[in-house]
């Protein structure tokens, strides 16, 4: 070997040599970070339990919050139908863009979790999160820390155990999990709320804490609240929960959650007052993705008519997704005008109504689907259907028999952006929602302002109401009008 040979083989050993050091250098670096991490949280844990040992007091429940206390009509009104004035012929609607439909259905429950456990410890559970099969991994040692509290000792006793178990990679597939299937906030509770049910057999008190713990390692503020041998959720908010029994804790409101049935709620519970380090998230009831959840594809047939000619439209809905939407917490209007539609039922909405709209003025396209809104869908309030105040998300809709004002009103806006890009606002007025369009021509009819800019009324619920007629009951009242995205 040549003397050259012998210095690049030399070289090579010293980068060699450096580059191992280099990795152990970073190893044991990263291994003394894990190991502050690990002292840290486990000494926010013991700080949290000796804080649940004894920091518990009384706080009174308040009422849920009405969102409107003036009932909406039993019987909707209905004018006569007449011919719009001609519309004028500018503006002319063309190329409305049909979205692609995605005929691969996503198998979320065959994907392995990156989420590692140990074999030995590992085991499975099959949860069912609407109509999807979920595999959901958890070490044993997780479910053990799961005995029956029965006063404040035991619940600081719950979370010293929980803590100490090997939750994390539980905690990582479920996070994987919310991400795979476009889960909102009050989705990954639902998850969390159905892992927790089977884990426990349904124990209502240890899905509870199972849920509290795993919110809180989440990132979210949450409380349990305790009430003699039953505990409870509380969960601040960054929407209003309408009809939710809440807790006003340093000034914010904590609401008494419940993911399934509705349960009669003492007038006082017993809460902590402080909050566990960097849990301060809140949650988001914002809608802003289509949940990707099981598919079972509906049908359902849609008539209206126009100027004299009767048109069927045969569209589709998602049923798991209408069912996933069915205990949702009622909210902020804008969360559901601002929400999406699945692919299916986007598809079959928007392709239908294309070859009706184009080639017409963009006015005379608003009123048609005015007028499909106003009487393809029968009315009823949610009071005579379903016994309590309930508003549709545009998917629901399609799913229900019947629909009120604002579901018609949250349908109607979502067809005239999707369809014809104009701005919508919403109307709230009290006991009856409605909107308003701008439209790129200035047309006759009643109006409202807001930005500076003319907005026409359309009521989707005053049946054969053409664009730019109030129902008379709201000619002479200001609404309060809801901004959309």
């Amino acid at each position: 070997m040549s003397f050259i040979d012998k210095k690049i083989l030399f070289i090579i050993f010293i980068a060699l040599s450096v580059n191992l050091f280099a990795q152990s250098e970073y190893e044991l670096w990263k291994q003394k970070q894990e190991e502050q991490y690990r002292q840290y949280k486990d000494a926010q844990d013991k700080a949290f339990v000796e804080f649940l040992e004894k920091e518990w007091k009384s706080f009174d429940a308040f009422k849920g919050i009405k969102p409107d206390e003036i009932p909406k009509p039993v019987d909707v009104p209905e004018t006569e139908i007449t011919v719009p004035k001609e519309f004028p012929d500018s503006n002319i609607v063309k190329d409305i863009q049909v979205p692609k439909l995605e005929f691969k259905e996503e198998k979320i429950q065959e994907k392995e979790s990156q989420a590692y456990i140990e074999p030995e410890e590992e085991k499975g559970i099959e949860v069912d999160f609407f109509g999807l099969n979920l595999h959901v991994n958890y070490s044993e040692n997780l479910k053990d820390a799961l005995e029956e509290p029965l006063n404040e000792k035991a619940i600081a006793d719950f979370w010293y155990k929980i803590s100490n178990s090997d939750y994390e990679p539980f905690l990582k597939q479920a996070q994987e999990y919310k991400n795979q299937m476009n889960l909102n906030d009050w989705g990954y509770c639902l998850f969390l709320n159905k892992v927790g049910k089977k884990l426990t057999d349904n124990s209502k008190n240890l899905k509870r804490l199972f849920v509290w713990f795993m919110l809180i390692k989440s990132g979210y503020q949450v409380k349990l609240g305790f009430v003699e041998n039953a505990v409870f959720l509380l969960l601040p908010s960054k929407n209003v929960l309408f009809g939710v029994t809440y807790l006003i804790l340093d000034e914010q409101k904590f609401y008494v959650v419940n993911f399934e049935q509705k349960e009669k709620l003492p007038l006082a519970i017993q809460t902590y007052e402080g909050n566990y380090p960097d849990a301060d998230d809140l949650i988001d009831l914002r809608v802003t993705k289509a949940p990707l959840i099981s598919k079972e594809i509906v049908e359902r047939e849609l008539r209206f008519k126009y100027k004299g000619e009767t048109y069927i439209l045969t569209v589709q809905y998602n049923l798991p997704t209408a069912k996933y939407f069915e205990n949702y917490p009622l909210t902020d209007l804008n969360i559901y005008f601002n929400a999406p539609l699945t692919n299916e039922a986007n598809f079959s909405v928007i392709s239908q109504l294309k070859d009706i709209l184009e080639e017409k003025p963009e006015a005379e396209a608003v009123n048609i689907l005015l007028r499909f809104v106003q009487t393809a869908f029968q009315y009823k309030t949610d009071d005579e259907q379903f016994g309590r105040e309930k508003s549709f998300f545009s998917e629901e809709t399609l799913f229900y028999p019947f629909c009120d004002c604002e579901d018609r009103s949250v349908f109607f806006s979502y067809l005239v952006r999707n369809l014809l890009g104009l701005n919508v606002i919403g109307l709230d007025y009290p006991g009856h929602i409605a909107t308003a369009v701008k439209f790129n021509t200035d047309l006759e009819g009643d109006s409202v302002t807001f930005n500076n800019e003319k907005y026409l009324v359309c009521d989707p619920t005053y049946v054969n109401a053409n664009i730019g007629l109030c129902m008379p009951d709201f000619k002479n009242v200001e609404p309060k009008i809801i901004e959309l995205n």
